[in-house]
């Protein structure tokens, strides 16, 4: 088939949507499928590139005010672009991200070529708002936020979200077939056996239990409420807390560690290659995470897969990957007190921590990269038999 993927960020910007298409889009390929992506591009231009062996159509963009890292689309001409790049590429389907700018012209355009499309939700209104202090406010953006999403996701033929917690929180808001199927990853990546000493070394880790966070450092990541409870738990056990990534909020954590005067066992590396991100879950204990909206977290998982025992927040999709007090523990958003409980347990006890780091290992297996592969290539398949009989039909079929 002939899968055209369509995504508000792509490289250099790295975010899950982008992990997700380009983990994704390499082993279709591979599989023999032809694979392309539309995304913007890093100046007001138009242009084709290779990225790991896919072509990458970037149509002209402009940075966003408030994150100027991240850029949206130029409307002007874009969708006489996007009608020309689908005539060249010929998709049998389309796989939106997102309900945005790039991903509503597509849907505009798809009026007219009726050619099937699969939406991905990867959004929840919470990674957008968080800085709202105002909840009136906060709610009236999201319900606004929620009616473009409703908009433009009502006019495909199949939603998937990484999650059956996701699934139930877009239903109500669609009018098409939802189903779950995980993002995934590659499972023998985070299974590497390569030299960890060059790794302690070039960033400087200690010879000690390693508490760690991977991802954004960002106001909806709630890393305060782990940096506080670390504050307490440093004082009954000996540990260090790595915090492996980059945002807005890194200036202001390192602050709050001074405050909390363990800025001596916290250690913030900044961005880390992914050549190197496997071995600091190898060097870790205990993996942990606050935020309250993930409809997966695939660095909660990628900690699984190497064996970590977790520490999560109880909300969004955490819960349906970590099981309390099986592969780790679960609290409730602010309980301080339970997070410190927690380390202390994993940190402690040695048959404990055994116990949850296998239980880990078996169920991140779930999500091994190459099932989710199998279960897009099902649901591509679906979507374009379903349009083909559509059309040659006078009485639309629903095979979802």
């Amino acid at each position: 088939m002939r899968i055209l993927f369509v995504s508000e960020t792509y490289y250099p910007h790295l975010n899950g949507v982008y992990y997700f298409v380009c983990r994704l889009a390499p082993l279709l390929q591979a599989n023999g499928h032809q694979v392309a992506v539309i995304a913007p591009s890093e100046n007001t231009h138009f242009s084709k590139k290779k990225i790991d062996n896919i072509d990458v159509y970037v149509v002209p963009s402009l940075p966003l005010l408030y994150y100027p890292k991240l850029r949206f689309p130029i409307p002007v001409l874009l969708q006489h672009r996007i009608k020309g790049l689908i005539d060249s590429f010929k998709p049998d389907v389309i796989h939106i991200q997102d309900h945005f700018i790039l991903s509503k012209a597509v849907v505009e355009v798809n009026k007219k070529l009726k050619i099937p499309i699969i939406g991905t939700n990867h959004f929840m209104p919470e990674n957008l708002t968080s800085l709202f202090q105002n909840q009136k406010v906060k709610r009236m953006v999201e319900n606004f936020m929620w009616s473009r999403f409703s908009y433009v996701f009502n006019q495909v033929l199949l939603v998937t979200t990484p999650t059956e917690t996701g699934a139930r929180l877009i239903r109500p808001q669609l009018n098409t077939n939802v189903i779950a199927i995980s993002s995934g990853i590659n499972l023998e990546e985070f299974n590497s056996s390569g030299n960890k000493d060059k790794i302690k070394e070039k960033y400087a880790l200690p010879d000690k239990p390693v508490l760690l966070y991977v991802g954004r450092l960002d106001p909806e990541k709630r890393i305060e409420e782990i940096l506080e409870a670390v504050a307490v738990a440093i004082k009954k056990i000996d540990f260090y807390f790595v915090i492996v990534g980059k945002g807005v909020r890194k200036s202001a954590l390192e602050d709050l560690a001074k405050q909390l005067d363990i800025e001596d066992r916290v250690i913030f590396t900044g961005f880390v290659p992914d050549e190197d991100l496997p071995y600091f879950y190898k060097l870790s204990r205990c993996f942990a995470i606050a935020s309250r909206a993930e409809l997966l977290s695939l660095v909660t998982l990628q900690a699984m897969a190497s064996g970590l025992p977790v520490i999560a927040v109880d909300a969004g999709a955490l819960s349906e990957i970590v099981h309390d007090k099986i592969n780790g523990y679960l609290f409730k958003t602010g309980d301080r007190d339970a997070i410190v409980r927690s380390l202390c347990n994993i940190f402690t006890k040695e048959n404990l921590y055994r116990e949850m780091a296998e239980k880990s290992v078996e169920y991140s297996h779930q999500h091994d990269i190459h099932k989710t592969v199998a279960s897009f290539e099902r649901a591509y398949k679906s979507c374009f038999v379903k349009e083909i009989i559509t059309k040659n039909s006078k009485v639309p079929l629903d095979l979802a």
